[in-house]
């Protein structure tokens, strides 16, 4: 029971912590996180640096993807989180690219 949700959330973790090392402090590159964790930078619209809320929104966006695999079936459910994912990132690219790459 709930098997994309452990998964996904055990792998939040590790995959949190490579983005913080790629993006070193601020001096690194910002790519990594638009790819694995997009709504995190939803909060840098309203300010220069991602605010703490929307980093913890990203911490628990594999662990939500992992819940909707779960109570859909993936073959339902995987399109979706695709979907969602994809169209945030393309938001945050189009609106921020000349700050973040």
């Amino acid at each position: 029971m709930y098997k994309y949700t452990k998964i996904l959330s055990i792998l939040t973790i590790p995959l949190a912590a490579l983005v913080i090392f790629f993006t070193c402090g601020g001096h690194g590159t910002y790519l990594p996180f638009l790819f694995i964790f997009p709504f995190s930078l939803l909060g840098s619209f309203f300010n220069e640096k991602v605010f703490f809320t929307f980093f913890v929104v990203g911490l628990l966006q594999l662990p939500l993807y992992g819940f909707l695999l779960d109570k859909f079936a993936v073959k339902k459910g995987f399109p979706v989180v695709i979907g969602i994912h994809v169209i945030c990132m393309f938001i945050v690219f189009i609106l921020k690219r000349e700050d973040f790459f």
